[in-house]
């Protein structure tokens, strides 16, 4: 039997917006930050980097972007990966918000 709070998460996963698993991502990131997991820091940091759209123009700035991050999580430098990562954070999640906004509209 599983796990009900696993099922919960799937769930929310299959659910999920493309925004909405942008912002997923970037929460599990900064989750491993504060327990110094760089493993994950640097996993969730490939996964972000490889889902990049580059036929759209923010994509190269936030490629290299991530490959900063990457460096930061290689020094270990956790809190600087959360004072550049955390405000863009902000800005997907509220891009997820007004898009379902739109789209509930709609």
């Amino acid at each position: 039997m599983q796990n009900p709070q696993q099922v919960y998460q799937q769930q929310a996963v299959m659910n999920a917006s493309p925004l909405q698993l942008v912002v997923k991502l970037y929460d599990l990131l900064l989750q491993a930050t504060y327990r110094k997991d760089q493993n994950r820091v640097r996993e969730v940091l490939n996964t972000l980097t490889e889902s990049l759209n580059f036929d759209h123009e923010p994509a190269e700035e936030l490629f290299q972007l991530y490959q900063y991050c990457q460096d930061l999580a290689r020094d270990e430098n956790y809190e600087e990966i959360r004072e550049v990562l955390e405000p863009l954070r902000d800005a997907w999640e509220q891009a997820a918000k007004g898009k379902t906004g739109e789209q509930a509209a709609g």
